[in-house]
């Protein structure tokens, strides 16, 4: 009768404890509940801007190149997705996506074809040259990003590509060292600088 009533008393308990958790993630939804954390108020200005200019490119189809933050790319590039990835130094297009990444955006190429060209990209040699790039998030709005060609770590196999590759933002790090690579950010700076030429590129 007593384990009965126990019983009975610890079920009423985790009730009571699973409904207090859901109202408090319905009343603080974020950030404590989400997996961007490190979102800052000056990130979510970015990001707000970054949805802004859609509109705009909507109206007036000008062309925008953003430099965006790390964690605000981290936000809006999303996983399983394909996306348009542009080579700046030799104008060759990939398609390629996300398939995680917390300090940087991991991605592979969408299939054989697009492995093909990536090897152009990097002279036959897949290595750990970084390269400066364009992605495009949407038609008309790009953000600068620059890539690391040496497949490794985890793959899906599907496109003769073993491994993935490191796809780097502004003020993002590595996973193993956790620092900012210097040579990624040179080539994240030269794409701003060089947004005026995209038009050539697109």
């Amino acid at each position: 009768m007593q384990t009965i009533f126990m019983h009975k008393r610890l079920l009423i308990y985790l009730l009571i404890f699973a409904l207090s958790a859901s109202v408090f993630s319905c009343l603080f939804p974020y950030p404590i509940f989400s997996s961007y954390t490190n979102v800052t108020d000056k990130n979510m200005a970015e990001i707000a801007n970054v949805n802004e200019s859609e509109l705009e490119v909507e109206q007036d189809n000008e062309i925008k190149v953003l430099n965006v933050d790390w964690n605000v790319a981290n936000a809006i590039v999303e996983c399983y997705t394909p996306y348009r990835l542009i080579d700046i130094k030799s104008g060759i297009s990939i398609m390629i996506e996300r398939i995680g990444g917390v300090n940087h955006a991991d991605i592979e190429t969408i299939d054989s074809n697009n492995t093909l060209l990536l090897y152009e990209i990097f002279d036959s040699n897949l290595s750990w040259n970084k390269r400066p790039m364009y992605l495009e998030l949407r038609d008309n709005v790009y953000l600068c990003c620059s890539l690391s060609g040496f497949p490794h770590g985890e793959s899906k196999g599907e496109n003769n590509l073993n491994g993935h590759l490191c796809l780097h933002f502004k003020n993002s790090k590595t996973h193993g060292s956790g620092q900012v690579d210097k040579a990624h950010q040179k080539n994240i700076t030269y794409a701003y600088k060089n947004r005026n030429n995209i038009q050539e590129l697109i």
